[in-house]
């Protein structure tokens, strides 16, 4: 391959967004009604008994992980309940209906 097709391969990756397959959105919806929602509200629609989780920005994974893994107030910790693969695809559902 010549520098310029790797020049070009190397751009294409690196300005090509991120975004969550299918998959992982359809897997996170399920993951999430069957544990989320009696809280937070089916299809992420809140109810006020518990944070609005499509508030959520980008920007808070790293928020959202520790909340899941730890629990926090009346909230459970979910560690060893969900996976590691299970919180990716609820935080992938969260993102794909975020305000």
């Amino acid at each position: 391959m010549s520098r310029y097709m790797l020049l070009m391969l190397g751009f294409v990756v690196v300005t090509t967004p991120v975004r969550a397959q299918e998959g992982d959105v359809e897997a996170g919806a399920a993951v999430y009604e069957e544990n989320c929602a009696i809280c937070h509200g089916e299809k992420l629609r809140a109810t006020g008994a518990a944070p609005d989780l499509k508030g959520l920005g980008a920007d808070q994974r790293a928020k959202f992980d520790m909340l899941v893994s730890q629990g926090k107030g009346q909230m459970p910790s979910w560690e060893g309940i969900l996976s590691d693969d299970d919180k990716a695809a609820v935080w992938a559902y969260i993102r794909s209906r975020a305000r």
